[in-house]
């Protein structure tokens, strides 16, 4: 190991004990049952495994809100305690299930929400592949819709303090692969929407995480935060927040 990659390690390791990383964990959806029309198997978790993972993650962190760890990660100060936050993305309907048992065990979580699928009789590309690739001459709108998405007036009755909502997109488009107008529209139509729910917050999950320095400038043009899936944890700054997934995982 040459020198430079040497102190640069120690100062990682000094820079651990004073500054102790906030992790921000993600998921998709949790039920008692796998349904395959309505979930990829990898998009999924089975209530009690979630159940175990929330409270094994509780054991060694303090779960916060997503406003508060940005909040922390913009100050440039110690921080020795171990802080987690809670996302889920999609705004699928199986989060509900899950959502009572979380208030029950103080832990904040944020959704981030497509609008277009909130009318209960729209769905996305992805949706419909999973969906046909266990019955391929499945009905969408009468057989997986109902079973999908919240409707938007789920979605506006919940005002529970342990509840946020973020930005997910309009439809669940890449952003990386839209020309800027559109992906600003994208975003547009989406805010437009959520911005009027009393538990909005100005933070933007990408789809599947994927991002550029051109997409991170028209979020941050529109005072939006930007979200990603990394994989990787956050310790100061807070330009753009990483995630852990966790679906179907054994923590």
């Amino acid at each position: 190991m040459s020198l430079g990659n040497l102190i640069k390690k120690i100062c990682r390791r000094i820079r651990g004990v004073f500054v102790k990383p906030i992790r921000v964990f993600c998921f998709h959806q949790v039920s008692d049952e796998y349904d395959p029309l309505v979930s990829a198997v990898t998009d999924w978790t089975s209530s009690e495994q979630f159940k175990k993972n929330i409270l094994k993650i509780k054991k060694k962190y303090n779960f916060i809100t997503l406003e508060e760890a940005h909040k922390r990660l913009c100050e440039k100060r110690i921080r020795f305690k171990k802080y987690a936050v809670l996302t889920a993305d999609d705004g699928y309907l199986s989060v509900l299930s899950i959502i009572p048992w979380l208030e029950e065990q103080r832990v904040p979580i944020t959704l981030f929400v497509n609008t277009k699928y909130l009318d209960k009789k729209s769905w996305g590309e992805v949706n419909e592949r999973v969906a046909k690739e266990h019955n391929p001459d499945v009905d969408m709108l009468s057989e997986v819709c109902p079973k999908l998405f919240l409707s938007k007036d789920q979605l506006f009755e919940m005002c529970s303090p342990f509840v946020t909502i973020g930005l997910h997109g309009h439809e669940h488009f890449d952003a990386t692969k839209l020309p800027q107008a559109d992906f600003r529209r994208n975003v547009e139509m989406c805010q437009n929407v959520l911005r009027l729910h009393p538990r909005y917050v100005p933070f933007y999950a990408y789809t599947w995480g994927n991002h550029n320095a051109s997409t991170d400038k028209i979020l941050y043009e529109m005072g939006l935060i930007p979200v990603i899936v990394s994989g990787s944890y956050n310790c100061m700054g807070g330009k753009v927040i990483d995630r852990i997934c966790i679906d179907g995982k054994i923590l």
